[in-house]
């Protein structure tokens, strides 16, 4: 069980040591995305302007909260393929 504590916060510091490399790849794939990405208009869609921004608001908390979701998920998935990685280079070495 200690082993695997210390396996985890070796992965987390791994993690966290690439944290700029792959902000950076994200900042890159985010310029790819808005050419694609459909832009929505609030305020053609609204003539009443609170409402547009009520609803800019909420828009806005559920993209926060979309993309805390997927920083967790990838973090994880990038986490999980260290290890795998790891695990693999480990059989090639005992065969």
């Amino acid at each position: 069980m200690e082993n695997n504590i210390k396996e985890n916060n070796l992965i987390e510091k791994i993690y966290f040591m690439q944290e700029d490399v792959i902000d950076e790849i994200i900042k890159k794939v985010n310029k790819d995305l808005e050419r694609k990405l459909q832009k929505i208009d609030l305020e053609k869609i609204f003539e009443n302007k609170s409402e547009t921004k009520e609803l800019k608001e909420i828009f806005n908390k559920i993209e926060d909260n979309y993309n805390l979701k997927i920083s967790k998920y990838n973090e994880e998935i990038y986490k999980q393929g260290f290890i795998d990685g790891v695990h693999l280079i480990l059989e090639c070495y005992k065969q």
